[in-house]
């Protein structure tokens, strides 16, 4: 796990982390991608629901989602994401959704599984997120970004995964028969 804090006058950063968790990347992906799910599961988070979601012609999904998390007492953001599943690539990726005003300037990411090298039915995650804020941040708000975030963004999937290693995911827009992964 590594966070790094924006220089200067940037304020944000960026955080990777790998993480190995004890269930299939089936459970994984269940956690990850049942986005309207994260209120009470990841921390911080106070809302989270997707506002459009389709199955592409080229097999990747899109799902756009709104997302609110507080911070500290009194103190939160909103923001509205773009996520990109692509089951052939084992991938999310997602970036703010320009089309909606969001709270934070910036905002890029990426989750990537992988079948554990020497674990059978045990999955690497990978996470990559950039941050940019807008003007004027609390010291506290700096300070969860800076050495609290990573572990808050990551954490909850390995939790989740290994509370509920049978689930498999649940894209109710998605025909099944298209993504032989899912």
């Amino acid at each position: 796990m590594k966070q790094i804090q924006g220089t200067g006058e940037e304020l944000g950063g960026g955080a990777i982390c790998v993480q190995d968790v004890a269930a299939p990347k089936q459970a994984v992906w269940s956690q990850i991608l049942d986005l309207n799910s994260y209120k009470g599961k990841v921390p911080k988070v106070s809302e989270c629901e997707n506002y459009f979601e389709k199955e592409n012609e080229d097999g990747t999904c899109t799902m756009k989602t709104k997302m609110g998390v507080k911070v500290i007492p009194g103190y939160g953001y909103t923001s509205f994401y773009d996520h990109t599943y692509s089951p052939a690539k084992d991938s999310v990726t997602w970036r703010l959704d320009y089309d909606k005003k969001s709270d934070f300037d910036d905002v890029s990411g990426h989750w990537h599984l992988e079948d554990h090298p020497t674990k059978p039915d045990c999955t690497r995650v990978f996470y990559a997120c950039d941050i940019k804020l807008k003007g004027s941040v609390p010291g506290p708000v700096v300070n969860f970004v800076s050495k609290s975030a990573l572990k808050a963004a990551t954490g909850w999937v390995k939790k989740e995964s290994e509370k509920n290693p049978e689930a498999q995911p649940n894209l109710s827009f998605v025909d099944k028969s298209k993504i032989s992964e899912l």
